[in-house]
């Protein structure tokens, strides 16, 4: 935080406290919009909120983005995020009194994995937010086994008062160890999601679905995660190898991309990866596009597994009661599937392992698929426990 801007902002915040009612509150998103999986969070976040007599939910993101749920206002902080603009910080710290609650949704970047210094500069607004007596709190996040330096000192040295909050178990036992602070233990946000059945596309969805398992076929559900590209040049061509192992056995798949913030995203991907196609084959395949979370949340559930290298995409899954196979990375997926009891249960490959034997993990995939109801089950019996914690991210 810049001295001088933190003191210009403070002078405004004492001459705004006097004519302003402190109400409502502001969500700090994680990242720019994209995501499925943000706009999963953001929008749970703001139901939850909106549901518990909040009277205004802000965001903290200064343009247009499409949520399932309604924003009040979208406050601009881009500039102060990516750019480190002073004059904007002190916009932000001016603005902080009006609120009763600052969440900031700590999911995969608290550890500093993607953009530190935007990492620290969110942070540094729910220290503020806590200097003034607000509730100031971050949400659900993982932790990987090699944070950034800056954004482990930044968290080690919030006041007190603000909560930071744990994703999964496995998350909060690597926190306490390194940041050696109180971690209080939650699930992910996007648990909390409500589907959109009502939505067009979902209708389509299920009749497709429908329509595919009167022929006999089971319908799986197939994702993937154009980081994984980016950091593996083998990723693409196994994945259409992949692909075309499912579409040996009676099987029809959903196509669910994911994140759109690439030259070559998600949905990219798995067109590349059906190309070429024959028509029987092609009948077999449904695109699902990444307009929002609550559609996927709501067809999930007719699904009779998922194969996913996104961890929301699971989430959404594990929602519905339908079990995910996982290309696991940032450490992020072991602990999830803890909470189901799940996580020696063969659920787990990488990207490495896609990319170096597809036939091999295909097969692994089409071995679990066979134990679906026993995971469908399981899943039911632990998802109200799960359903807890998650909203205990607001507690």
């Amino acid at each position: 935080m810049g001295a001088l801007s933190a003191a210009i902002g403070r002078t405004l915040a004492n001459w705004r406290t006097q004519e302003t009612l402190t109400q409502g509150a502001l969500i700090i998103p994680p990242a720019i919009p994209g995501s499925l999986g943000d706009a999963a969070m953001i929008s749970a976040s703001a139901t939850f909120l909106r549901n518990a007599g909040v009277s205004g939910v802000d965001l903290l993101y200064g343009k247009t983005w499409m949520l399932d749920e309604k924003i009040d206002r979208r406050v601009p902080g881009e500039r102060f995020f990516y750019r480190q603009s002073r004059i904007q910080e002190a916009l932000l710290l001016a603005r902080l009194p009006r609120y009763e609650a600052c969440y900031f949704i700590g999911a995969d970047v608290i550890d500093g994995a993607y953009n530190p210094r935007s990492v620290n500069a969110r942070l540094s607004l729910v220290a503020e937010a806590a200097r003034l007596g607000k509730t100031a709190t971050v949400l659900g996040a993982s932790y990987n086994t090699h944070p950034e330096s800056t954004t482990r000192e930044m968290l080690r040295t919030l006041p007190a008062s603000v909560t930071v909050c744990a994703r999964d178990p496995v998350s909060r036992m690597r926190m306490e160890s390194m940041l050696e602070r109180p971690i209080r233990q939650v699930a992910d946000l996007a648990f909390l999601l409500p589907p959109r059945p009502e939505h067009l596309l979902v209708q389509q969805a299920h009749d497709w679905i429908e329509r595919r398992k009167a022929k006999g076929d089971q319908v799986i559900g197939v994702n993937a995660n154009y980081l994984h590209a980016e950091k593996d040049a083998g990723i693409p061509p196994a994945l259409k190898v992949f692909i075309q192992q499912l579409l040996r056995q009676p099987l029809s798949l959903v196509l669910i991309p994911h994140d759109t913030r690439s030259k070559r995203p998600d949905q990219t991907l798995l067109e590349d990866a059906t190309a070429g196609l024959s028509d029987a084959e092609r009948e077999r395949i449904f695109m699902l596009p990444p307009i929002s979370p609550g559609v996927v949340r709501a067809v999930t559930p007719a699904l009779d597994m998922l194969a996913t290298g996104r961890m929301h995409t699971a989430i959404l899954g594990l929602s519905g009661g339908t079990a995910p196979f996982n290309f696991a990375y940032q450490d992020k997926f072991e602990g999830l599937l803890q909470f189901f009891k799940l996580e020696q249960s063969g659920l787990l490959s990488t990207p490495k392992e896609l990319a170096s034997d597809p036939v091999r993990v295909a097969e692994k995939f089409l071995h679990v698929l066979h134990e679906k109801e026993t995971f469908q089950q399981h899943i039911q019996q632990y998802l109200p426990q799960v359903l807890t914690l998650a909203r205990a991210n607001f507690l």
